[in-house]
């Protein structure tokens, strides 16, 4: 439990970068879904908006490739394409809305990350435009994440690190301007379905 009241913290910290002002916001909840997904969630009705984020469990990935994880989340940011509620960054997916949306959001965030399109072409494009970002340094990648690391991934190195993404090793963090049953309701519903171990990837090579 220590670890999730951690993670929570952090998190939290991180989604109320976006208000303009530190505020005070409630202990947080932690508790999993029967898939075995870690949700905590956040009252904070001073807060503008309504704020998740979508983590993996990065004890759960030690082994995985240098790069791997900023490239699918490349891959994930051309899935969502013209949806600027949702962002995919670092280990993580990002969501702000209106408190009202937060289900509409939460939906979508997770139908991205159930059902993302790895094919060749999204894989070029989602390369490309990471490895540009990485020449202009536009952005504080981890040292792991380079022009070398990322050339050196193959779209099959991103649909095996895909694969391997479950529930119940990943966090979702609700925070902000929510209610904590309707929070709960709209985690259940979007994530409440996922399974505990992805039988079918819809990823199409070509």
């Amino acid at each position: 439990m220590n670890k999730v009241k951690t993670i929570a913290l952090c998190t939290v910290a991180v989604l109320f970068v976006y208000a303009a002002k530190a505020q005070s916001f409630k202990e947080p909840v932690g508790y999993k879904l029967k898939n075995g997904m870690n949700i905590i969630i956040a009252e904070n009705n001073k807060s503008p908006k309504a704020y998740s984020s979508f983590t993996l469990d990065a004890t759960a990935f030690d082994n995985k490739k240098d790069g791997v994880a900023e490239l699918l989340n490349a891959v994930l940011n051309e899935n969502a394409g013209k949806n600027t509620n949702i962002s995919f960054k670092d280990n993580s997916g990002k969501l702000a809305i209106a408190n009202a949306d937060l289900e509409k959001g939460l939906s979508e965030m997770a139908a991205l990350i159930q059902n993302a399109i790895i094919d060749q072409k999204t894989f070029n494009t989602a390369k490309a435009k990471l490895i540009t970002s990485i020449k202009a340094q536009d952005y504080d990648y981890d040292q792991t994440v380079n022009e070398s690391s990322i050339n050196a991934l193959t779209l099959a190195d991103v649909q095996d690190f895909y694969r391997q993404i479950s529930p119940e090793k990943t966090f979702l963090t609700i925070a902000g301007d929510v209610d904590l049953n309707t929070a709960k309701a709209s985690a259940k519903k979007a994530f409440g379905n996922w399974n505990r171990i992805q039988e079918h990837v819809p990823t199409v090579t070509k």
